[in-house]
């Protein structure tokens, strides 16, 4: 990517009611140099998630209230990402294919080997931090196309289809001198050395829309206020 990493450090949230299995994930976790926050109570972690930083849960099916299934359906139906790596001392099927259904990184029984729960703690983080760099990035992207003016959009969409400046000037009907100040404005708010470049900004933007109904075939003509932040 673009842009330059930002470096938060990653919390791993720990949920389960079994007080000996939450200090022994925290002493492995902090062992390799991360934060973890403990969380006996399932309601109690909910209200404290926060998944503004890269991060992952490590979280128990059976718990006090909520169960781990519902748990993690609750932070999807929340659009928190965080990846989940499910325990469970009863496993069963059932179980195992609704979690990794839900998106769960694994499923492990308890009691589990230490390097085996790493492995995949150290998958969800990975996981976390590369999602985590896309939203900013693509952040980055929708704040330098929101300074871009209607006539600014207009030039770059001529540029991205392979026209001249004379061709562009020509199409939309204004000076060659106005094309060139349009041009240089758009390689200077969107941080561009080249058109090639332009494209991958815009072909990386436009694949982050797709999950958006009813967009019209063209990002271009798009109002911003109707575009994901």
């Amino acid at each position: 990517m673009s842009e330059a990493k930002v470096n938060l450090e990653p919390i791993v949230y720990v949920v389960d009611d079994d007080v000996q299995t939450c200090r022994a994930v925290a002493e492995l976790v902090h062992t390799f140099g991360h934060q973890v926050r403990l969380f006996e109570s399932p309601n109690e972690f909910l209200e404290n998630v926060d998944d503004s930083r890269p991060g992952c849960v490590v979280l128990d099916i059976r718990l006090p209230g909520l169960d781990g299934l519902e748990v993690h359906q609750r932070l999807l139906q929340r659009g928190v990402a965080l990846p989940v790596v499910v325990l469970t001392g009863y496993a069963d099927t059932s179980t195992t294919v609704r979690s990794l259904r839900n998106g769960a990184v694994s499923v492990l029984d308890k009691p589990f080997r230490d390097d085996e729960l790493w492995t995949f703690v150290q998958e969800a983080l990975q996981r976390s931090e590369k999602e985590f760099l896309r939203k900013h990035h693509l952040a980055s992207l929708e704040a330098r196309l929101k300074r871009l003016a209607p006539q600014d959009r207009s030039v770059l969409q001529l540029m991205l289809e392979g026209m001249k400046n004379r061709s562009i000037a020509k199409r939309l009907d204004v000076s060659l001198r106005t094309v060139e100040n349009r041009r240089r404005r758009i390689f200077e708010v969107m941080r561009a050395d080249s058109v090639a470049q332009l494209t991958r900004m815009v072909v990386e933007y436009e694949h982050s829309l797709l999950p958006l109904e009813n967009l019209q075939d063209n990002w271009l003509s798009l109002p911003f206020e109707k575009m994901a932040c």
